[in-house]
């Protein structure tokens, strides 16, 4: 037998179909299927889009099945010759080296492949012509297909941005900002303590938060990095922590109470229901608090928690716990071996405003946490090399097309108060970040575009009222996406408060001092004012009334 020469015609750093990323979930409504039983409106003033009263499933039979949520691949499954995957920065040039070998350039002059990394090869045909063959499928990679070039993009639907019902979010000028807060108060005698300088990280933390519970009450809460005393119970969790909260009367800026709780992870604990409610993650448990920092209701949990999402208006939630698939010996025996936690199984429940549970499915733990809509869920599909499109599947088995958009990096999406859409995508030519804020029938609202130095992008919102807020958080350097950077590489946060009908800025501060925590700043239930935790204080902004026109 001849030997049959060979040249690399792509470049994958893992197989595709090892990437859970790659794969989606079975729509949420599947399982929910109308399970309210007909009802033309939805929980707590959540309508239900197109419902109807026949063939339905009663509350109760659906809550007592667990269905299991399928997965489906939709990533690549076909490779183009010259194709990189994975692996940014990296080129290959087929046949254009000595003898129609292949080329491997990259723009940092090193190219490191992990042991996952797979080279697609195909007959080397000559040493002078180009490699145009098509390589053969084989079990371990996807086919490399033949083909001109990427066709023409198309147009980002999310772009089109016109006044008067879209704006286009510029950095405010000097005499725009805001540079004194209507009033403070100093958190540092209740155990506050700013991250240090030198606290490294990959992004911002939960380590604090900021809430209102009704239009007079706001909400601080924080670690206070105390050392805690464990029970019996609590020595099997591998992480605790204690979270103090401390309820503040904004009118006379004072604390009326301070509790502690014990927290067994360092995820999000703390989640706004409604304008005047919190749902926080104690122990074994979720506990639902209203106005005066009083307890009304519990949700017990059988396993770890996994997540907590909640639809914009509160109406609905999903609640999910991890089933363990292992001893605790393989268990750390697998995370040493991949260097990442192990796959397990996560049990999701849906459940109204009431916490009545609608459904339960059974899910991967790696796939990725559902976006609720006040209708249905957002997901996100992908059309095409950069392109995508967001759907939502609302709870009667409809799927209305809401956006279709352009990005070079897999575009994060999430809802916001009152009823809103918040994207952040990649620009294929800049190393910035583009966000859109989009209504819910997919128009833009707001559109902005952040350089590589701005790190963090947040929102939030007003459940009952007409405003949202933007915070960019900016480095004193460029950090590329996937970088560890420390406290003391922010050089400040520029907080934005826009109208949600055209995105028209009505506000806007710098703080010198941000707190690299996700939930650093909230709106009051009417929107007239902006909490903002920063440095060692709770800093109060009064929206100025004429320019909400309320």
């Amino acid at each position: 037998m001849k030997p049959m020469p060979l040249t690399v015609a792509a470049v994958l750093s893992e197989d595709p179909r090892d990437d859970q990323s790659e794969y989606d979930s079975q729509p949420l409504s599947d399982a929910v299927g109308l399970a309210v039983g007909g009802l033309v409106g939805g929980p707590s003033g959540a309508g239900l889009r197109g419902s109807v009263s026949g063939g339905l499933r009663s509350v109760s039979a659906a809550a007592a099945t667990v269905e299991l949520s399928p997965t489906e691949y939709r990533g690549p499954t076909s490779i183009m010759p010259g194709q990189v995957l994975g692996l940014k920065g990296v080129k290959l040039n087929v046949g254009a080296g000595p003898e129609g070998s292949s080329i491997l350039t990259a723009s940092g002059h090193n190219v490191r492949l992990e042991y996952r990394a797979q080279l697609v090869l195909m007959p080397n045909l000559s040493s002078t012509a180009p490699v145009a063959a098509s390589a053969v499928p084989t079990e371990s990679a996807p086919a490399a297909a033949t083909g001109s070039g990427a066709p023409p993009a198309e147009v980002d639907e999310t772009e089109v941005c016109e006044p008067p019902g879209c704006s286009v979010a510029v950095i405010p000028k000097e005499s725009e900002i805001t540079t004194s807060a209507w009033a403070t108060v100093s958190v540092k005698n209740l155990g506050y303590m700013p991250v240090r300088a030198d606290h490294e990280m990959y992004s911002f933390e939960y380590s604090s938060a900021v809430s209102y519970l009704g239009p007079n009450e706001a909400l601080l809460t924080f670690n206070p990095h105390e050392l805690v005393q464990r029970n019996v119970t609590e020595s099997k969790f591998s992480t605790l922590r204690t979270i103090r909260a401390v309820l503040i009367n904004v009118q006379d800026k004072k604390v009326e109470k301070a509790v502690d709780w014990k927290v067994p992870d360092a995820e999000q604990y703390q989640w706004p229901i409604g304008k005047d409610h919190v749902l926080i993650h104690v122990g074994r448990e979720l506990r639902l608090y209203g106005p005066g920092l009083k307890l009304e209701h519990r949700i017990g949990l059988n396993g770890s928690l996994a997540f907590v999402r909640t639809s914009p208006s509160s109406g609905y939630l999903a609640v999910a716990e991890i089933q363990e698939r292992h001893s605790e010996l393989v268990h750390q025996q697998l995370r040493d071996a991949e260097q990442r936690e192990p796959e397990e199984d996560v049990e999701l429940q849906v459940l109204d405003g009431d916490f009545h549970v609608l459904a339960t499915v059974e899910r991967s733990s790696r796939a990725a946490p559902p976006v609720l809509s006040n209708h249905g869920e957002i997901r996100l599909a992908k059309l095409g090399k950069n392109r995508w499109q967001i759907n939502e599947d609302a709870w009667d088995g409809q799927r209305h097309t809401l956006a279709t958009l352009n990005s070079t990096c897999a575009p994060e999406v999430t809802t916001l108060p009152p009823d809103l859409l918040f994207v952040i995508g990649c620009d294929r030519q800049t190393t910035g970040r583009w966000y859109r804020v989009l209504d819910n029938d997919g128009k833009p609202v707001l559109k902005g575009w952040s350089a590589s130095a701005e790190i963090e992008q947040t929102a939030t919102g007003v459940a009952a009222g007409g405003d949202f807020a933007i915070g960019m958080a900016e480095a004193t350097k460029s950090i590329a996406a996937d970088s560890a950077f420390q406290t003391s590489d922010l050089a400040g946060e520029r907080i934005a408060v826009y109208r949600a009908g055209n995105g028209e800025r009505l506000f806007a501060i710098t703080v010198t001092s941000p707190v690299p925590t996700v939930q650093s700043f909230a709106l009051s239930p009417d929107g007239g004012l902006l909490a903002v935790l920063q440095g060692d204080q709770l800093a109060f902004y009064k929206v100025p009334p004429a320019s909400r026109g309320r």
